[in-house]
């Protein structure tokens, strides 16, 4: 797909067609989004050609700017997981709640599992001490393995993201959410008896108080 679209905009009859558009809008951007700069050099697919949308008929093109169509085009590959053939389940809770051990009983061979402690520990770092140097180097190497994930490129059937934010649902990309949530007493003993650091045990207090922020503020809606 990738190269048949190479070949499309390389093409003499995508070049007549760009020209047309271009005119039909005046080269007047007409996506207007906030980075906008009006004048239209470029043409944008409205729906996508990943998604089924037609290649050269002028009612699925619009003029664009630079901007406005680079902008789209970073949205779609930041979606394109969900379409992408990989099923990722999303794992959250708190720290000290048992998730990387979760996904360990569950995960079968093949999979990919995005694990900022499995990270930490293949680079010789401890994953509970936060503030070390190497956390940087942590967390850009978890990044770039999300940032595939969304665009859909790690080549994996099945994947699993681990994640201690109070709001991952609302952050990564999922098919299916798991949520190992053991209580906050659980969780501060868990903690405890593997020794783990105050910072890390503030942790575990803070997640609490933001997933109750976020439950009162959901309960709070009228739809």
């Amino acid at each position: 797909m990738p190269g048949r679209n190479k070949d499309l905009y390389s093409s003499s009859q995508w070049r007549r067609t760009r020209l047309v558009i271009l005119e039909r809008d005046h080269y007047q951007c007409q996506i207007k989004g906030s980075r906008c700069t009006h004048t239209a050099t470029e043409v944008d697919h409205i729906i996508p050609i990943t998604q089924g949308g037609s290649k050269l008929d002028p009612t699925n093109l619009r003029a664009a700017c630079h901007n406005c169509n680079n902008g789209r085009i970073d949205r779609q590959r930041n979606n394109a997981w969900r379409t992408a053939g990989c099923h990722i389940t999303l794992v959250m809770g708190p720290p000290a709640a048992g998730k990387s051990t979760y996904v360990r009983e569950h995960a079968r061979a093949g999979d990919l599992i995005v694990d900022y402690d499995a990270i930490a520990e293949s680079l010789g770092a401890d994953p509970h001490q936060r503030g070390q140097a190497l956390h940087p180097a942590i967390n850009a190497a978890r990044n770039a393995i999300l940032r595939a994930l969304r665009a859909g490129t790690t080549g994996a059937s099945r994947a699993w993201i681990i994640s201690a934010h109070p709001q991952a649902d609302s952050k990564f990309p999922y098919h299916d959410v798991i949520c190992i949530d053991p209580g906050l007493e659980v969780a501060r003993a868990n903690a405890q008896a593997a020794n783990r650091p105050a910072d890390y045990r503030a942790a575990i207090e803070r997640w609490y108080e933001a997933r109750a922020a976020v439950t009162d503020l959901t309960s709070s809606r009228e739809w």
